[in-house]
């Protein structure tokens, strides 16, 4: 996993690639999903409202699937969930820490490089004349 995270960050923080890693093509796709869960979630909920509401027929299998639907996510407000999620927390923040990092010593290395060109440029025009 290290391997993997390491290689996320130092693809991401090139600058000049467009090629991505596979973390990120990962990372696109579970986003992709969840805005279509996100979605559909929300569709249903409309669907429940307007039932509440008087203003749609109710469909016993619809309700009851939604209502399973409900008991089969985990509970967010657990101990263990809430450990878990400030790892996974922690996890995504030292990432981004580490692509800056990583973004800011490449800089330096272009930098010291340039500047070590002139440097060298400098002194052998001295050395000529």
């Amino acid at each position: 996993a290290e391997r993997i995270g390491v290689d996320h960050v130092a693809r991401m923080s090139g600058g000049d690639a467009v090629e991505s890693s596979s973390v990120a093509d990962h990372l696109q796709s579970q986003h992709s999903a969840i805005k279509m869960l996100y979605n559909r979630i929300k569709i249903m909920l409309q669907y429940i409202s307007a039932v509440e509401k008087g203003e749609g027929e109710k469909n016993h299998d619809v309700l009851r699937e939604a209502y399973s639907l409900c008991y089969r996510l985990p509970v967010l407000s657990t101990k263990q969930f809430k450990e878990d999620y400030f790892n996974q927390c922690s996890d995504v923040a030292l990432m981004a820490y580490l692509g800056t990092m990583t973004r800011g010593c490449n800089t330096m290395n272009q930098f010291v490089n340039k500047f070590n060109m002139m440097y060298d440029r400098q002194s052998m025009g001295r050395r000529t004349r």
